[in-house]
């Protein structure tokens, strides 16, 4: 993919439009797989904001939350199969297996990344998920840390409502999920229990996951709310290992041997107290404060080499957010945000003895018990002087502190100071054109940071020996309702690191500076009354412009393309007929751009959903056609191929039924 074919692709679709002025409502709104609006992105952000509704989410059934993301434009996947560790999702050029953390996850308003970026979504199941919705780009202002190249937004459901679901399925899955929302007075109280268990495709995959949570929100008056919400969590799986090529392909549902003792666990537990205010119609405030637990423990062997070893982190996080809206004039509206977390984490990685599940104590691999501390706050201006024309700018600092102590095999400390980053400044805008009714011009642009993670973060010697990487980034693009049935966008993006962090078995190697850009392009379409299609794909190309032996080299372990193409079809009015194509394509396992491209794939779903008067029936089938796949990564030191291969799923089914009371 060209620079030149992206800004050609865009450029046509703009110049096909004459400006004219519009009515004051016309609002920028996302391109929606199937869903409604988020508020703020609708307000405020200008470039690729998705959403899937409940509609949507309530027909999925899946070992992995991450998987919900299948349909979202632009969001490719890491699937390693790998017991507690099982998928990652990336988006704008950054690598979906985590080894470059770049989006933030929020939970009801509430973060819920581990300390080194990785998204923690199974402690939800899809029958307590109201909405998910994804932003991509760097011009949000609301989140630094880990907002890099956009966000995650996930809302739990609140509607009044009371339905039991039974789940059965391939590889002997079973699952139970019940959510009951109530009213009671000015109280408004949910709540949600799941369960689910399964052997898994492979041998030695079998898991275990329940979530319970609830939630209380009391309005006191029309202008003040309090609210709680709880949430406990526990996964227990154990993992398939890794097999050579060869071994994949001809057997993919094995087992490594050496791999019997892969496995283990996470539980999770999130507390969140809400209170919302409005001062006047016109000045309203919000605050959240939370505490989030998140404690896993794990044994993996990568290859019959390798030893066994014990990894096990232990985090505890405590955050508040506050946000003040102020409409200053029917034209003008200032939004100031201030947020502050805390974590205390223990990194411990050990060897075992005997290749056995017992941790061998002189065998220290990390021993780290560190404190991260990071606060910031933005200022957003937004203004509407015509009616075809808004913008905001924004502006935003963050600053990070923290302590370290690592300890040796035979008990001996060392302290580290962490890095003076100073104050991390960035600069964010948003703006919006609409030249008709139905056509919205956006363009937005920003920066965001990435910051070493870990050990990594925290030095013995001179602390502004090293500063974080900065990301700058811009987007332009159109949406467009060519008629009533049909909804296209078009963008085209950039975004710049100036001296990237590539994270390899948890320590950074930094690549230099490097460029992504890409085009993103989506449809609604209405064809009947009854039949509904949608599609999207987004390319990517990266660039290593670092001086070295890998500038001009694509970065690792990130997809040209992606692509999901869906249908729906109301067969009957309680009969309705889905089906999708998802695709991706391959790509490099290392920086050196040697030993050839894997990953890609075309996965077809389909589903049928029956309503009935006490509930619903739903037939799902995942991988129709039994397509192979796999995740792969490079154990191979510099300019050297070792690849390890984790097939992904077979064809598999499962049959549902919900009842509604």
């Amino acid at each position: 993919m060209k620079k030149q074919l992206l800004a050609t692709l865009v450029t046509g679709a703009l110049a096909a439009i004459s400006v004219q002025p519009v009515s004051a409502n016309n609002q920028m709104s996302p391109m929606i797989v199937v869903g409604t609006t988020p508020s703020y992105s609708e307000n405020n952000l200008a470039g690729s904001v998705d959403s899937i509704s409940r509609d949507e989410l309530a027909i999925s059934h899946v070992d992995d939350t991450m998987e919900l993301f299948s349909k979202v434009p632009g969001v490719y996947f890491a699937r390693y199969n790998q017991g507690i560790i099982n998928t990652d999702i990336g988006i704008r050029g950054f690598a979906a297996e985590g080894s470059t953390p770049h989006a933030k996850l929020l939970i009801d308003g509430i973060p819920a990344n581990l300390h080194n970026g990785y998204s923690e979504m199974d402690q939800l199941f899809p029958a307590n998920i109201d909405s998910v919705q994804v932003f991509k780009g760097n011009s949000d202002p609301r989140y630094g840390l880990h907002n890099v190249a956009g966000n995650y937004t996930i809302n739990t459901r609140t509607d009044l409502a009371r339905e039991v679901e039974l789940t059965y399925g391939s590889f002997n899955a079973k699952e139970v999920q019940a959510y009951a929302g109530e009213q009671t007075g000015n109280l408004q109280h949910s709540y949600f229990i799941g369960y689910r268990e399964a052997d898994g495709y492979r041998d030695n995959e079998q898991l275990e996951k329940i979530s319970a949570s609830g939630r209380w929100f009391y309005d006191f008056t029309d202008d003040t709310r309090i609210g709680f919400i709880a949430r406990v969590a526990e996964y227990d799986a154990d993992a398939a290992g890794y097999l050579s090529r060869e071994e994949a392909r001809k057997h993919p549902t094995r087992s490594a041997d050496y791999a019997r003792l892969d496995g283990g666990d996470k539980q999770t537990q999130s507390f969140s107290l809400h209170f919302d205010h409005a001062f006047s119609d016109q000045l309203d405030w919000s605050v959240k404060s939370y505490f989030n637990h998140y404690e896993r423990e794990r044994w993996v062997r990568f290859s019959e080499a390798s030893d066994l070893q014990n990894r096990y982190d232990d985090q505890d996080q405590y955050g508040v957010i506050s946000t003040l809206n102020w409409q200053v004039h029917p034209d003008w509206e200032v939004q100031w945000g201030v947020d502050a977390e805390r974590q205390d984490v223990i990194e411990q990685r050990f060897g075992t003895v005997g290749f056995q599940r017992q941790r061998d104590s002189s065998a220290v691999g990390r021993d780290y018990d560190y404190r991260f501390v990071s606060y910031g706050s933005y200022l957003q201006v937004s203004h509407m002087p015509v009616d075809w024309l808004a913008w905001n700018v924004a502006l935003r600092g963050d600053r990070i502190r923290g302590e370290f102590t690592s300890t040796d095999s035979a008990g001996q400390k060392e302290q580290r100071n962490i890095y003076d980053f100073g104050t991390i400044v960035q600069p964010k805008a948003n703006l919006f054109l609409y030249p008709t009714d139905d056509v919205t011009l956006f363009v937005n642009v920003g920066r965001s940071f990435q910051h070493p993670l870990g050990a990594s973060a925290y030095t013995t010697g001179n602390t502004s020996a090293r500063d974080v990487s900065l990301n700058d980034g811009w987007e332009a693009g159109v949406k467009w309702r060519l008629f009533d049935a049909l909804q296209l966008r078009a963008s085209y993006w950039e975004q710049k690191a100036s001296d990237e962090f590539v994270m390899i078995d948890g320590v950074p190697r930094n690549v230099g500076e490097t460029l992504r850009e890409g085009i993103d392009l989506g449809f609604d379409w209405d064809l009947t009354e009854k039949v509904t299609l949608w599609g999207n794909i987004a390319g990517v190309d990266t660039e290593i412009q670092a001086d070295g032996a890998n500038k001009g080299n694509e970065l690792r372990s990130i997809p040209d393309y992606t692509a999901s193409l869906g249908l729906s079809y109301l067969i009957l009015p309680e009969l309705t007929w889905r089906v999708h194509l998802d695709s991706q394509s391959g790509s490099y396992v290392n920086e050196e751009n040697i030993g050839g491209q894997y990953g890609h794939y075309n996965l077809v779903n389909t589903s049928l959903d029956y309503l009935t008067d006490w509930g619903n029936i739903n037939l799902q089938v995942n991988n129709l056609f039994n397509e192979y796949y796999e995740y792969v990564y490079d154990l191979g030191a510099a300019n050297t191929v070792d690849t390890i291969h984790s097939p992904g799923n077979g064809i598999n089914a499962s049959v549902s039924v919900a009842y509604h009371f």
